[in-house]
């Protein structure tokens, strides 16, 4: 076994040294070392898009990658007092001062969970997370005039029918809209940045959109009217709740 990293492609050889050094400081816990090496741009965007345990001992390089658009991709597994390991993928430009992180992010991309995800104060929605818990994906319609209501409504909007029911739909659909967030709003994104979230319009219920985060979103090519099938993220936890997340078909 060699602990030289693997080069992919067609990666500038300077860039070896910088980015095993990079990986040294932020071992170290060298903050000012490590500001240096992020693009003075995006300072405020990187601090928070990555996520590493406390106390790290140390920082292997495992490979560089050139990419088609001009950048270099490192990835650095970081080893912390308790052995556990974290891997992370630096993205690298060149400036007129030198090689500069303009991305970073955890490896594995896993998409986030937000603290605010649950039913509604009102309860309207209760059903639906019920549905989720039991791996169903369950959307309001009124029982009289057929009408699928999203979000939900104490009273049906068209007929103004109080029959309102929770049937199980399929959840398969197209990309009505989407955005990718590159920045660490709140404190869960860490570590997630960048992620898609996808506004799907769902076929088996009358077009109702319903947002998710793209599984496998990140460098994804996503284009409006994609198909798109929803998954279920189980509760993290006794106290956490199930997640729907959108995966290109």
């Amino acid at each position: 076994m060699t602990d030289q990293p693997v080069l992919a492609g067609d990666v500038p050889a300077e860039l070896v040294a910088v980015a095993e050094r990079h990986g040294r400081v932020v071992a170290a816990g060298d903050q000012a070392a490590t500001l240096a090496d992020f693009r003075a741009d995006r300072t405020g965007q990187l601090i928070g898009s990555a996520r590493l345990p406390d106390r790290l001992v140390a920082s292997r390089l495992l490979c560089l990658e050139a990419e088609p658009d001009g950048l270099v991709a490192a990835y650095i597994r970081y080893t912390a007092a308790d052995g556990s390991a974290t891997v992370l993928r630096s993205r690298w430009i060149r400036l007129d001062e030198g090689w500069r992180v303009t991305q970073v992010r955890n490896l594995p991309a896993t998409p986030p969970v937000m603290a605010s995800a649950g039913p509604r104060e009102d309860g309207l929605d209760a059903p639906h997370w019920a549905g989720l818990r039991d791996g169903e994906v369950r959307v309001q319609r009124c029982a009289r005039c057929g009408q699928w209501i999203w979000a939900p409504q104490p009273i049906c909007p068209r007929c103004h029918g109080f029959e309102l029911s929770w049937p199980v739909v399929e959840p398969a659909g197209t990309v009505y809209s989407w955005t990718r967030t590159w920045q660490p709003f709140t404190p869960e994104l860490s570590g997630h940045v960048p992620f898609v979230v996808v506004l799907a319009e769902l076929l088996a219920a009358g077009g109702r959109r319903l947002l998710g985060v793209l599984r496998n979103g990140d460098g994804a090519d996503v284009r409006v009217g994609q198909a798109v099938r929803g998954e279920i993220d189980p509760a993290p936890g006794p106290g956490g709740r199930p997640v729907l997340r959108w995966r290109l078909t």
